[in-house]
């Protein structure tokens, strides 16, 4: 590998030539290698790579869509890894599907309980901020969701954040399949919780979506921290310790 030592920079290819910078060395050039993408594109011997390459692409469009329908709470309750992890999760769930032929292969609405669990935010995870047991239901026949947590105790239950003063709990209902008809999620939030507080209190809250009997619908639980000032509410450290949990998938 050659390491440039001249006054001259470059970045890019010249021929089989290929100049990048490198953080520990400086500029650097290295000889083209690799095949061709017309040859992966054309070659049987590549028909495996093809394969995996349309559906990891499919994963990604997929993901996509849901992180699009999702943008409202993922704004503030979601890192910058989370795309990549959902696109993993929702490969694997491709992957299960076993009636199309390799390469071709969907998401099947039984395989989305692959998804429960999926943190949107590792920085924050739910049950680490909730350290009594949060119970989630969803009525198929009617649509309705439910959060509910009995006897919650905020002073001792819920985890502090310096300078939070109440925390607020988001219920969020997402149908998906993955097609143009999907609704844009129904969202529900809790009232502000002062952390402080210490008489128990029973956590309810009920989130309505107007039901689709052939899909999937992902039933996320969120908590977000915020400082009150003069009766206002204001969200702490731009969402970085705010978790978003998919807790549960209700399938067809």
């Amino acid at each position: 590998m050659a390491r440039v030592e001249s006054l001259i920079k470059l970045n890019g290819t010249i021929g089989d030539l290929s100049f990048y910078k490198s953080k520990s060395v400086g500029y650097q050039a290295r000889m083209k290698t690799g095949v061709s993408g017309d040859r992966i594109a054309k070659d049987p011997a590549f028909a495996r790579t093809r394969e995996n390459g349309s559906e990891f692409g499919r994963a990604q469009q997929e993901g996509k869509k849901l992180r699009d329908l999702l943008r409202d709470v993922l704004f503030e309750n979601a890192d910058n890894r989370f795309s990549a992890r959902l696109a993993s999760r929702l490969l694997k769930i491709i992957q299960m599907d076993a009636v199309n032929v390799r390469g071709a292969r969907v998401l099947v609405p039984e395989n989305m309980v692959m998804l429960e669990g999926l943190e949107c935010n590792q920085r924050s995870s739910l049950k680490n901020i909730t350290l009594k047991s949060l119970t989630v239901e969803f009525d198929r026949a009617i649509g309705d969701g439910f959060l509910t947590c009995s006897q919650l105790i905020p002073n001792l239950q819920i985890a502090k954040l310096s300078g939070a003063t109440h925390v607020q709990y988001s219920l969020v209902l997402q149908e998906f399949s993955g097609d143009e008809s999907d609704q844009r999620p129904a969202i529900q939030r809790s009232a502000y919780i002062k952390l402080g507080e210490i008489a128990p209190m029973d956590l309810e809250v009920m989130a309505s979506l107007f039901p689709d009997p052939g899909k999937s619908v992902l039933v996320l639980v969120g908590t977000g921290y915020y400082q009150m000032v003069n009766d206002a509410y204001y969200p702490l450290a731009n969402g970085q310790y705010n978790a978003l949990t998919i807790k549960q998938v209700v399938i067809p």
